[in-house]
């Protein structure tokens, strides 16, 4: 697996050099709580060309700071981003809380008490 560091400032602009949907294969996004209020954040890439490596783009943030939206490179970026945006709940830019919980829900289930 390729791990490649970046932040929320070079995000966008990493992935974008990146990803060619040709040649790759957007998986999911994944958030995992560290802890003390700290999230690593984690996007999944394979190539579809032989022998299908896989690039995870990863960063780690406070749970408070806002997540850029990769939906402008990857449309279906929308799914993983809902999802964890319900799950850890976490702020993603203009994603909305209710996909996987409902409107109501006070919980982050993915988070660590």
């Amino acid at each position: 697996m390729n791990r490649i560091e970046t932040s929320f400032e070079n995000l966008k602009k990493d992935i974008a050099a990146f990803y060619k949907p040709e040649a790759h294969h957007f998986i999911t996004m994944n958030g995992v709580d560290l802890g003390k209020d700290v999230i690593e954040y984690q996007w999944f890439f394979c190539d579809y060309a032989f022998p299908s490596d896989i690039t995870m783009f990863v960063t780690q943030a406070n749970v408070d700071e806002q997540v850029p939206s990769i939906k402008n490179i990857i449309v279906s970026a929308w799914l993983p981003e809902a999802e964890l945006v319900d799950l850890l709940g976490v702020n993603i830019e203009d994603t909305q809380k209710g996909f996987v919980l409902e409107l109501d829900s006070e919980t982050a289930p993915l988070r660590k008490k």
